[in-house]
């Protein structure tokens, strides 16, 4: 646009100045119309001698008459020459009235390319920030669903590992009763054997009533001896409980099974004596 415009500006100074070439060659044509008349009289050296010429009335209207027309001619020259003057001004005017329109437009095209160009930056800015903000709340949702995902997984460590501990004290539970259950059948297999021996080694005192009953907390070593015989419970008998206690340490060592887990049990033992169950 700028090269097109430059051409036109130079095409446009070009006409002007031709023209006015044209119009100074005419100017100096119609001034020297007069020139041929004052040359003749400038030439001679001398004033020519005057003479006397009876000259008529026609021919000084004639003459009058063709310097008139010359004017004429002169004047008529010099207003072409003025109209061709303002005819170039105006067009010169108009040709500048274009240029300026011309600026005006490319000025008005500058403009909405800047207007554009900063709409479109600010579109991509806006573009920009509505980006960031979707990978924020990308990165917000991801990081959102990563500790729901941790706290499912903590929530379902914590259940099985409940799980399994209620498993393991299930377990556990179990073979207490187990065991339990194994050390009552052996307790009550070998109560019996050992109330029976130590009535064997117990000596009845004289007069004894019935209907009492003494405890004895017995402490036994992993053989069965008797390592000490104390009463835990009195029959209300001294003398019963005494010679109850004798027989226990008499009938050392006392039977007890040897099996593991079942041999510990019978380390402390709580024994119950009536005089009618040792007498039979």
């Amino acid at each position: 646009m700028k090269s097109r415009v430059h051409r036109f500006s130079l095409t446009a100074k070009s006409l002007f100045y031709a023209i006015v070439i044209h119009v100074i060659a005419g100017l100096l044509v119609v001034l020297n119309l007069d020139w041929p008349t004052q040359a003749v009289s400038s030439s001679a050296g001398t004033p020519a001698p005057v003479q006397a010429n009876v000259v008529s009335e026609s021919e000084i209207q004639k003459q009058m008459e063709s310097i008139r027309q010359k004017e004429e001619a002169k004047k008529q020259k010099q207003l072409e020459v003025q109209k061709k003057l303002e005819e170039l001004l105006s067009r010169k005017k108009a040709e500048e009235r274009k240029l300026a329109e011309i600026k005006k437009r490319q000025e008005k095209e500058k403009q909405k390319a800047r207007e554009l160009a900063e709409k479109k930056q600010q579109e991509q800015q806006e573009l920009a920030k509505l980006e960031e903000r979707e990978e924020e709340q990308r990165k917000q949702a991801q990081a959102e669903a990563e500790r729901k995902r941790e706290e499912e997984e903590q929530r379902h460590r914590k259940e099985l590992a409940e799980k399994r501990q209620r498993e393991k004290e299930l377990q556990e539970q179990l073979e207490r009763e187990r065991r339990q259950r194994h050390v009552n059948t052996a307790l009550a297999q070998y109560i019996p054997i050992i109330k029976q021996k130590v009535s064997r080694n117990w000596n009845q005192p004289v007069g004894l009533r019935t209907n009492i009953e003494a405890h004895i907390n017995v402490r036994l070593s992993q053989a069965g001896e008797v390592l000490s015989a104390r009463i835990a419970k009195s029959s209300g008998n001294s003398v019963f409980d005494r010679s109850v206690e004798n027989a226990v340490l008499k009938a050392s060592p006392l039977p007890i099974p040897q099996e593991r887990g079942v041999n510990e049990e019978f380390r402390s033992l709580i024994l119950k004596f009536k005089p009618e169950e040792m007498i039979s």
